[in-house]
């Protein structure tokens, strides 16, 4: 066990996870802030991880770290700032120091505390975690903030380099992918909003999947109910959207998996959204993530074209057969084949292909062979996720998330990925972390270049309003004045969402009237 005492901040939870990425295997808790009182005892193989800082009178910063075994120091690691310390964060776009008189802020004392806590841990174990001291998940939004300060390109990558201690290799990614993305992010100020809709259902359940859905075979006798209360709760949210100028531009129907609906309840499904949504806006993208190839046929994909959807996605996970069969997907390496050419016979253009990252008893060679095959394809996106089994799992107790014999697999595997996307032309365009990751790696976006997928980079970079609908959506409405989201979360279980559905709407509409 690990004991992480942070007395002087609010953010010991990042400084838990940090902890972790070097000591995986260990139990990692943070003390209570007042005193020990709540702290668990200590056996003689715990170590305890203190850091802090000090404001000296000149106006420097004074950052330490120790790591301790009973009454031994292990190690320790100090930086007083003014004395060549590394500079910290950046204000009115230009770089500062914590030399820099009177102004102190939050964010510098986060990054040097981080910092100094990294440095200690990485030269206690000989670890350089490729992610440095970041912990946040969504790590491309710290560039857009430093361009939006005015630094450049370059100057960026010094600060991810030098301040936050990442890899060269994932400076230049997050550099990359920014660079992609930053014409398609929304100017400040934009009215502008995207359209989610959740369709938690499917048809068995992926034994590594944490989100929360049903079986379709349980509840579709409560597909025209569920339907109802979709349409209910958009409705009035969609005319006032209307009312105020805002341009509604992409939708996205996720799950779960969407197409595992009937004919007959899909086709109602899109044609509430061709009432609602596409009859009154002009709508750049329209995704259905078909997920599933079990789940599709022709005439499903000939409905979503008809209704006007431009993108779907159809997710191997893996190319491997006796890795389809151990994951609990009921289709064969055929079937995505077959469905894919269907969906380009239809005439989709933009086709993503979802793989993951290291699956029970995969190796460099099966990912070799998965990219192999949707190379052979030509998707327009092909979206690379690393496995994290979470809790919400059916891996959560069998599965070892942490196995040494399979260290750097992971990270050999999106290696092979990465060669053939190059090789197809691909770009990456969007990017995020999770906890739980195998290798501490990312889930990224890779796509032919004018097809990426705008509701990715919008729902990524959190700078508009995103209303969604459902059980278990959850929207976030941004107030750009102040740089702050709102989150307004629909309850999950079907059964209450159906019995709440009204509150569900007036929430949203209550919202609205107040903005």
């Amino acid at each position: 066990m690990i004991l992480v005492k942070a007395p002087q901040v609010s953010y010991d939870n990042e400084i838990m996870e940090l902890v972790k990425v070097f000591f995986p295997d260990e139990t990692v808790i943070i003390t209570n802030k007042d005193d020990d009182s709540g702290s668990p005892e200590l056996s003689g193989d715990d170590m305890v991880l203190t850091c802090s800082y000090v404001k000296i009178a000149s106006g420097d910063i004074s950052f330490s770290a120790v790591l301790m075994k009973g009454q031994d120091i292990l190690c320790q690691y100090s930086t007083e700032a003014g004395s060549g310390a590394p500079q910290w964060h950046l204000n009115d776009g230009e770089c500062i120091s914590s030399t820099a008189n009177g102004h102190k802020s939050n964010r510098i004392i986060k990054n040097g505390l981080k910092g100094c806590v990294f440095d200690l841990l990485a030269s206690y174990t000989g670890k350089h975690p490729k992610w440095g001291a970041l912990t946040g998940i969504r790590p491309v939004k710290l560039i857009h903030e430093m361009l939006d300060k005015g630094l450049d390109y370059e100057s960026a990558k010094k600060q991810l380099l030098n301040v936050y201690k990442l890899h060269p290799e994932k400076a230049e990614l997050l550099i990359r992918t920014a660079r992609n993305q930053r014409p398609l992010i929304d100017m400040p100020y934009a009215n502008k909003a995207t359209v989610y809709i959740h369709i938690p259902f499917c048809s068995t359940r992926c034994l590594y999947c944490s989100f929360p859905s049903d079986l379709i075979s349980r509840v579709s006798g409560k597909m025209d109910a569920y339907l109802d209360c979709l349409e209910q709760e958009m409705a009035p949210v969609m005319e006032q959207l209307a009312s105020r100028g805002t341009e509604v531009d992409t939708v996205y129907i996720g799950g779960g998996t969407p197409t595992v609906l009937g004919h007959a309840h899909l086709e109602r499904l899109l044609g509430i959204v061709q009432e609602n949504i596409a009859q009154r806006f002009k709508l750049r993208e329209y995704t259905v993530e078909a997920g599933r190839p079990d789940s599709l046929d022709r005439k499903k994909l000939q409905l979503m074209k008809d209704y006007g959807v431009t993108r779907v996605s159809i997710n191997p996970q893996s190319m491997n057969q006796e890795t389809l069969d151990l994951i609990g997907r009921s289709h064969t390496v055929d079937d995505i084949v077959e469905i894919y050419k269907q969906a380009r016979e239809v005439g989709f253009d933009s086709i993503n292909m979802d793989v993951i990252l290291g699956l029970p008893g995969e190796t460099e060679q099966h990912m070799r062979h998965t990219m192999e095959g949707i190379a052979a394809l030509k998707p327009d996106n092909i979206t690379i996720h690393t496995l994290a089994v979470k809790r919400a799992s059916a891996w959560r107790e069998s599965f070892r998330q942490y196995d040494p014999s399979r260290k750097g697999l992971a990270e050999g595997m999106a290696e092979v990925c990465e060669e053939w996307l190059y090789r197809l032309g691909m770009e990456p365009y969007y990017l995020y972390r999770q906890k739980y990751m195998l290798d501490h790696l990312e889930n990224i976006g890779y796509a032919m270049p004018g097809k990426e997928c705008l509701y990715n980079i919008q729902f990524m970079h959190e700078k508009r309003d995103i209303w969604a609908f459902g059980a278990g959506a959850s929207s976030k409405i941004y107030y750009p004045e102040e740089d702050r989201l709102v989150r307004i979360g629909n309850v999950k279980n079907l059964d209450e969402y159906l019995s709440r559905a009204d509150e569900m709407t007036e929430k949203k509409l209550k919202v609205l009237s107040n903005s």
